[in-house]
């Protein structure tokens, strides 16, 4: 598989900035959510004894549940330096000389020879935001040992993703100032439309944690900043991984509400490999 060109397209969202500042204030319901997330994908004990491969690994809080769900070794990836760096805080502090290692690597350079295969390969809300997610794909996907599990989420696509893509490049070149504006607007916006179908926007806040152990203020900024920014469809990604010899074992698929007006959400696939 020839390498593609790893210059990344400009603008280029500051993941790792948001990671740094969330990996403060990661507490033990924030793990147990984690946990709770990775076993909703491997709810057979797939984790236990294999090795676990986490493609932009962020926090690393799904590397440092992994190897409490009992991953025999947990490696991460990440393009960002800084995420590489929230990684490492993370795992030396809660997980101190396991079985772990953290590295900056791109996805679009990983290849199985040097690299290896592993059991559970994984990657959460991220091939999206590579800028080449078919490549991304293919290139995670080659990593899957044989009999092995391939589990990522990737963002639906809405009718509104176009007008998202603009909005999060916009974001991403933005200063700080512009950028909390932004923020203050579509919290104000989203809690309005939480009244209005008469939920709690305090209840809603307090009681959020994501799939990944985040919380609401880091979501948003993750979300209005996400960029480069790509979606895909159910259907599609069936037929990516169908093509690249998997079979979908799990499918969690969760629509955009108000067909995207608040943003998207991401469909979750678990696959394994059967040639």
């Amino acid at each position: 598989m020839s390498a593609p060109n790893l210059r990344p397209r400009e603008p280029r969202f500051a993941f790792g900035q948001n990671w740094l500042s969330f990996v403060d204030t990661i507490d033990e319901a924030a793990i147990s959510e984690a946990e709770r997330g990775l076993n909703r994908l491997f709810p057979k004990g797939e984790l236990a004894g294999r090795r676990f491969l986490d493609i932009g690994c962020g926090s690393g809080l799904s590397m440092l549940a992994a190897l409490r769900l009992g991953a025999a070794e947990a490696h991460g990836i990440d393009i960002d330096p800084d995420s590489v760096a929230a990684a490492r805080t993370l795992l030396s502090r809660s997980a101190p000389g396991g079985p772990w290692i953290v590295r900056e690597a791109s996805v679009l350079t990983l290849d199985p020879g040097p690299e290896g295969t592993f059991e559970i390969v994984y990657s959460w809300g991220v091939l999206h935001h590579t800028g080449a997610m078919r490549e991304a794909i293919r290139r995670a996907a080659a990593l899957v040992a044989p009999g092995g599990h391939f589990a990522l989420a990737l963002y639906r696509k809405t009718p509104l993703c176009r007008l998202w893509q603009i909005e999060k490049r916009l974001y991403s070149t933005a200063g700080a100032t512009p950028q909390a504006m932004l923020r203050a607007l579509y919290k104000g916006a989203f809690a309005a439309g939480l009244v209005a179908t008469g939920r709690s926007p305090r209840d809603y806040i307090r009681r959020y944690r994501s799939a990944r152990g985040m919380d609401w203020a880091h979501d948003v900024h993750d979300w209005l900043g996400g960029y480069p920014y790509e979606s895909t469809t159910p259907a599609e990604v069936a037929a990516l991984l169908d093509g690249l010899g998997f079979e979908l074992v799990r499918v969690f698929e969760k629509r955009a509400a108000a067909a995207g007006l608040f943003g998207s959400h991401c469909d979750e696939f678990v696959a394994r490999r059967v040639r």
